[in-house]
């Protein structure tokens, strides 16, 4: 919360920014129900605003929705990422309602100003939720919101 903002305040630097995923922008005479609709149902990632991720799905699920894994086929992870500073690392995290798991991909191969998309397989037998961070060298970061696991 901003109470009272001065001339001299620095906020850009300091603030995580919601990245809302609308199929468009409402219409100012349809109010804000789009816009609530998709915080409420976890469409959105959460980013200090070098970092974006403009697609985020595991077994083809987007944050919010439920997966059903099978034991037939590993699950994929499929994001596309865009930075400013090179990125560092990547984790997939996951929970089983006890514990929290974090695997950590490496991406210090990247450069500035660049674009990737990742395919991975989590191991997520036993989990009940997955989601995405990604962090750069300056410790800048985006995460996803929770795909919930059945």
């Amino acid at each position: 919360d901003v109470f009272e903002v001065q001339p001299d305040y620095e906020l850009y630097g300091h603030m995580n920014i919601n990245y809302v995923q609308l199929d468009r922008i409402p219409r100012y005479d349809e109010g804000w129900q789009p816009v609530l609709d998709v915080l409420r149902n976890g469409k959105f990632f959460v980013t200090t605003g070098e970092i974006l991720i403009p697609k985020f799905t595991v077994g083809g699920k987007s944050s919010g929705d439920v997966l059903k894994l099978t034991a037939t086929h590993p699950t994929e992870l499929l994001t596309e990422l865009q930075w400013t500073f090179p990125l560092a690392f990547a984790e997939i995290i996951s929970g089983d309602g006890q514990q929290v798991f974090r695997e950590r991909i490496d991406l210090s191969d990247t450069t500035p100003f660049g674009t990737r998309t990742l395919k991975l397989q989590p191991k997520l037998t036993n989990r009940r939720w997955v989601r995405l961070e990604i962090w750069d060298i300056a410790a800048n970061g985006a995460f996803t919101q929770p795909v919930w696991i059945e």
